[in-house]
């Protein structure tokens, strides 16, 4: 099938292709749903949209989901679980909702695995190429928030939030909507549900006036505090922190549709949040504190999440943590949402002591100066004291930041965005191996 719509993609031409890609992506997940049995009738199916945040949501609802003793399975960014003894194992297909083919194939396994719920980190481009046909429905929808994001992909802001608005379209009857009430696009989602579904729809809003975030002394990690007690957690940012209570939410309300109470459901998956780790590639520590430099790497690449994770860096610079912030932010290459590129130097100059601009992903017909050189496009007017360097080798970006930190003699924090837990740079060449927190250990070792 797919060498029929390779043949197609040649003779419709780019326009053609965007046009008939919706059916295309929609038929090849009616047909993989019938060829493996309609794995998702079978099953429990949560989807999550938002433009940040999902894959932490996802992941961390997967693995609580798990430990309160519901067999789940989840698809998300960063990870995959069918269900099977090896567990988790990172997504190798660069993209949030992967090939509606590879979707069924690995919702059958998780039937097989006998799972009982499966949990779909779910994007805009997904649904509006109709990758979700073939899943008939979802149990429980989630709305995290909505920034602008993809416009150009989506040719406007409405298309976009309408591109959003296609999952809880498919709310099935007597499910349950969970939505971030500090979004005023949330109630927008709740009229997309058709009327007749909302009838009878678990309607669930979630803010921060639910909880508090407490930070404890000497240590970066937070607790939860949900009604006056403290819950511990392996979590460092207020935006993590939130992430989880919306995905206890979203367990403990899916969970009292059939036959448990609420409240008790909630203490428990609360309680069990010490035991659940970070996302590989979203804050995750590469070295902590080893000759007076630590390196995280995120995978923040639009502006609404590079500020949360900036103001979240610069609150520890405060608190006395670090003293100094290098941060090496990347983008795609040029044509690829090019108004946000500026936005993303600019929050790092703001925010880093020293920002190092270079390229992650980009392909044949990309300058890698036009990357960089968009990124500084709002810097360059103004530099008086040089705070940021263009390398365009992200190999070399990253000698760069260890080279600034060893020289300064300070306490550091080194952040790097925009890669995550990708495995793999897409290069003129074609793809390059990569690991984000392999090349980091490698090179501090050899500086060391």
């Amino acid at each position: 099938m797919q060498k029929i719509f390779n043949f197609l993609k040649k003779i419709l031409g780019k326009k053609g292709t965007k046009w008939i890609r919706p059916l295309g992506h929609g038929i090849k997940g009616l047909v993989a749903a019938t060829k493996y049995g309609f794995p998702a009738k079978k099953l429990k199916v949560i989807g999550i949209t938002g433009t940040k945040g999902k894959t932490t949501t996802s992941t961390i609802m997967g693995r609580l989901a798990n430990l309160y003793g519901i067999k789940t399975g989840y698809i998300t960014t960063a990870v995959i679980n069918t269900g099977s003894a090896k567990g988790e194992f990172l997504n190798p297909y660069k993209m949030t909702s992967i090939d509606s083919v590879a979707t069924q194939k690995y919702l059958a396994e998780m039937v097989q695995n006998d799972c009982e719920w499966v949990i779909l980190e779910i994007s805009s481009q997904g649904l509006e190429q109709n990758r979700h046909w073939g899943i008939f429905g979802f149990d429980e929808v989630m709305f995290l928030n909505i920034y602008p994001e993809h416009i150009e992909a989506h040719g406007s802001w409405e298309k976009y939030k309408s591109a959003k608005g296609k999952l809880f379209e498919n709310l099935k009857p007597n499910g349950v909507f969970l939505a971030n009430k500090g979004i005023k696009e949330s109630e927008e989602m709740w009229q997309k549900i058709p009327a007749k579904i909302r009838e009878n729809t678990t309607k669930v809003d979630i803010g921060a006036d639910q909880f508090r975030i407490q930070c404890k002394k000497n240590t970066l990690f937070q607790d939860l505090v949900v009604n006056n007690k403290n819950y511990s957690t392996n979590f460092t940012a207020p935006f993590d922190i939130f992430n989880s209570f919306f995905a206890i939410k979203a367990i403990s309300n899916l969970v009292a549709k059939t036959n448990l109470e609420r409240e008790n459901i909630e203490v428990k998956l609360l309680s069990e949040l010490k035991n659940v780790s970070g996302v590989p590639g979203r804050m995750q520590w590469v070295l902590e504190d080893s000759d007076n430099v630590s390196i995280l790497v995120d995978y923040a690449h639009e502006p609404e999440s590079m500020k949360q994770l900036m103001q979240t860096l610069s609150g520890w610079r405060e608190d006395g943590f670090f003293e100094n912030i290098i941060h090496v932010v990347s983008c795609d290459g040029v044509g690829r949402d090019d108004w946000k590129k500026p936005i993303l130097g600019q929050t790092s100059y703001d925010f880093a002591d020293y920002s190092i601009l270079t390229t992650d992903n980009y392909e044949d017909g990309d300058n890698p100066q036009d990357i960089v050189n968009l990124l500084s496009s709002s810097l360059d007017k103004n530099e008086v004291n040089k705070r940021y360097f263009k390398i365009l080798n992200r190999k070399n970006a990253f000698k760069k930041a260890l080279e600034i930190a060893i020289e300064s003699r300070k306490k550091v924090v080194i952040v790097s965005t925009g890669v995550g837990s990708e495995q793999g740079l897409t290069q003129p060449s074609g793809k390059m191996e990569w690991d984000e927190k392999e090349v980091w250990k490698k090179l501090a070792g050899e500086i060391n």
